[in-house]
């Protein structure tokens, strides 16, 4: 009932300030957007995806292997093993993004060519690569605390990362600073203020795990290892390729007739405004799956199969629900919201096209966080792999003929194959059956009806009064449908 009520109250918190830190992006995004126009978006985008490039490989998967084995620890009690893991885990992350920098640094020119068309000068490129070093370790630090589940202080850490970042980037632009130097220099400052207030929340929490002299150091760096290698070899090769598929998207745009310049704003109006802006809603549904790795890794490590195969179900049914309610309010919202937030149609036409995928990519996010958390994250980025293979080819040889509906078909294809395929294997691994009708169906058509009653009604949602009660209406209409077809029921066929 502790450990229960433990993870409720940091559900709880770690929802609430996901709220907040989303509400302070999108503001600073919609003021990005308003400030340099979608073009530069878009290019800034491309900056972002071969940055994450970068991250990944400064990372190498030791910040989950630190979650995973002090979460182990945790449970068996292992005090020495808590401290030395996170120790050595944080040195060797650290080593390595530093040599990544070093080459990030050094071959600059070539990068900035090859991967972005040369569309920003190399200081951008070497003020990001400063910040990796930073980056790599705070998410060391972070990793350990959330397998302890003291994620308020990874929660402060991010909470500050954003509000220095965005504050920064509202500054520099409003001065009329340079907008991509603008960016990077917000990023470096903003992970190493996290960096240090990370550094200190870590070194006074780990005292509590002294490590002994019976700590088997080489079995512990082994360990570390043994996780990181199989998870940074696989997530190389994904964050490659989705480098590479990024970088190929305004370049394939260009094929079909589309200007450089008018596909990396097309890119920058689909990727860099319309997806965030379905995402942003995703908060529970983050926060829930980053406490999930943990929890599950307790659950394996004790080899307690019935609570997995209990907690799995309800979630399922439970994110089903909820993702298509979003869906739903997203729709019925978009027109007006859109326009008032960005003053452009077009943001309203690309997230009503998208609202479909949210179902999907929201259960992506918890099932990841599920088999990562059965040991299965080798799995789940052999899954993203074959996802990124399928979206460049259809990239290469679709967006030419297609344009922008050939990128939007990309983005379904890639969302749902990669959500299937790893639905598809936690259902193998917890040995449980997906109930299409129960979980899937009767809400749809719970949903669908309640939408059909607000159309009839025909409200006109030309001011936010209005779209209030139009929200509320088909709020109330669709939990009493899902009331009545008892598809907020929570209990499994099985007892346990």
């Amino acid at each position: 009932m502790q450990l229960k009520s433990r993870f409720i109250k940091n559900l709880i918190l770690l929802t609430f300030s996901t709220a907040i830190i989303n509400i302070v992006e999108m503001i600073t995004n919609v003021y990005i957007t308003n400030k340099i126009g979608t073009t530069v978006l878009g290019s800034f985008s491309l900056i972002t995806n071969l940055f994450n490039f970068l991250v990944t490989i400064s990372l190498f998967g030791i910040p989950l292997a630190i979650t995973k084995i002090v979460s182990e620890s945790d449970i068996l009690s292992e005090n020495s093993t808590i401290s030395y893991s996170t120790k050595v885990g944080c040195k060797f992350c650290g080593l390595i993004s530093v040599i990544v920098c070093i080459f990030s640094i050094i071959f600059k020119d070539k990068i900035s060519k090859i991967f972005l068309n040369g569309i920003v000068d190399t200081n951008t490129i070497i003020i990001l690569s400063l910040s990796l070093p930073f980056i790599a370790i705070t998410s060391c630090f972070c990793a350990y605390f959330n397998a302890l589940r003291k994620v308020e202080k990874p929660i402060m850490t991010e909470f500050l990362t954003h509000i220095v970042k965005s504050t920064l980037i509202v500054a520099l632009l409003y001065i009329k600073f340079p907008t991509y130097k603008t960016l990077a220099i917000s990023i470096l400052l903003s992970e190493l203020i996290s960096f240090i207030f990370s550094y200190m929340l870590c070194r006074k929490d780990i005292r509590v795990y002294k490590s002994d002299k019976k700590t088997d150091k080489k079995s512990t760096i082994f360990h570390i290892f043994k996780i990181s290698v199989p998870i940074s070899f696989t997530s190389f090769i994904r964050s490659g390729l989705s480098t590479i598929k990024h970088t190929l998207i305004p370049l394939r745009m260009q094929k079909y007739g589309y200007s450089y310049e008018y596909s990396l704003s097309r890119y920058g109006l689909i990727h860099g405004i319309a997806l965030p802006f379905i995402l942003m809603p995703s908060i529970f549904i983050n926060s829930f799956a980053s406490l999930l790795l943990p929890e599950y890794s307790r659950y394996f490590a004790s080899k307690n199969i019935t609570r997995i195969q209990e907690i799995t179900e309800k979630i399922f049914k439970t994110t089903i629900i909820l993702s298509l309610y979003i869906s739903f309010i997203i729709y019925l919202s978009s027109d007006l919201i859109c326009f008032k937030l960005y003053n452009n149609h077009e943001v309203s036409y690309y997230v009503k096209i998208l609202t479909p995928l949210i179902c999907i990519i929201y259960l992506d996010y918890i099932v990841d966080s599920m088999l990562k958390g059965l040991d299965l994250q080798v799995n789940v980025m052999k899954i993203n792999i074959i996802d990124l293979i399928i979206s460049i080819t259809l990239i290469y040889f679709g967006i030419p003929y297609l344009g922008s509906f050939g990128y939007i078909l990309v983005i379904y294809t890639s969302e749902y194959i990669n959500g299937l395929m790893s639905i598809n294997e936690l259902l193998k691994a917890s040995s449980i059956q997906f109930r299409y009708f129960e979980w899937l169906v009767k809400p749809l058509i719970c949903f669908f009806s309640a939408y059909a009653i607000i159309n009839l009604i025909n409200i006109p949602t030309t001011n936010f009064q209005a779209l209030i009660f139009s929200v509320l209406l088909f709020s109330i209409i669709t939990f009493i449908l899902i009331f009545l077809s008892k598809s907020i029921t929570l209990k499994s066929k099985k007892e346990y």
